[in-house]
Formats: C-alpha cells, sequence, structure tokens
C-alpha cells in the first residue's frame, strides 16, 4: 500500500507532539475530524470521477483510528479503502482486463487506466489540512494563555 505523505510540516509536527501531550483528547478529536473531512473530499472525488456506482466502491472508503506514526511519532490518521470494496485498488491505480478463462482480452482494450483518487484527495486537501492546523494550534495557545 501507497502512503501519501505532506512534506515540509516538520514545525507544525513537532508543535502537534507538544500539544498532543499537554492535550491528548483533543489532538484526537481534531484528528479524527480532519480524517472525516478527507473522507469526504475523497468521496466526493469517487463521485465524480468514477461517476458510477461501481460494486461498494463508496461504501468501501473510510477513516481508520489516529495512531502514532512509526517513524516519527506523528499523530496520524489516514483514510483507505476496504471490504466490502476490496477492488478499489483496481479502480486507483488500474489494472488489466482478463476475460473468463483468465486470459487477455483481445479486442478493445486490456489495460484499464487508474482513477488515482485517493492521490487527488491527499493533494487537495493539504492546504486545508495546513489551515486548519494553524487554528487548531492557535486555539490551543489561547487556551494556555487563558489558564
Amino acid at each position: 500500500m501507497e502512503l501519501f505523505e505532506i512534506e515540509g510540516l516538520y514545525e507544525l509536527t513537532d508543535t502537534m507532539k507538544m500539544i498532543s501531550q499537554v492535550y491528548p483528547k483533543e489532538v484526537k478529536k481534531f484528528m479524527q475530524s480532519e480524517g472525516n473531512k478527507l473522507k469526504r473530499k475523497t468521496l466526493e472525488l469517487a463521485k465524480f470521477n468514477v461517476g458510477e456506482e461501481t460494486g461498494n466502491l463508496f461504501k468501501g472508503i473510510k477513516r481508520g483510528k489516529v495512531y502514532k506514526h512509526r517513524e516519527t511519532g506523528a499523530d496520524s490518521v489516514r483514510v483507505y479503502g476496504g471490504a466490502p470494496a476490496n477492488h478499489v485498488h483496481l479502480i486507483e491505480y488500474g489494472h488489466k482486463m482478463l476475460d473468463h478463462n483468465k486470459k487477455l482480452v483481445k479486442n478493445g482494450r486490456s489495460f484499464v487506466n487508474g482513477y488515482h483518487i485517493f492521490k487527488m484527495a491527499a493533494d487537495e486537501f493539504e492546504s486545508k489540512y495546513d489551515k486548519d492546523c494553524d487554528k487548531f494550534a492557535d486555539k490551543i495557545i489561547k487556551d494556555l494563555e487563558n489558564r
């Protein structure tokens, strides 16, 4: 599985680590809401680009739990495709078209291009995430100053 990371946010990641030590529940709630926003953006792009309901694609786009990233230790959340849409990787990256005998289709195109929905959603969501993190950090700083 390919992960999409937003680069250039090291200072923000350090600030979020500090805030997560002081306000762990607030950070978890914030990350869940950001994951929900990314999920909505992904669903919107899937409905626009794919256009038609292909099996259970829309039901299979989910937001995961908030977790600590293994390498950086930053709080993270991901949006992924899972059950009942176990074929989401085929729609995302493309696939070879096979007939009932598991052989390549001879007439027409034998490769179906992918839509790259998750990549486009991550790219479009990046700027909104930056703004939301700044607002969240400002809110926490105001709360700390008022104490």
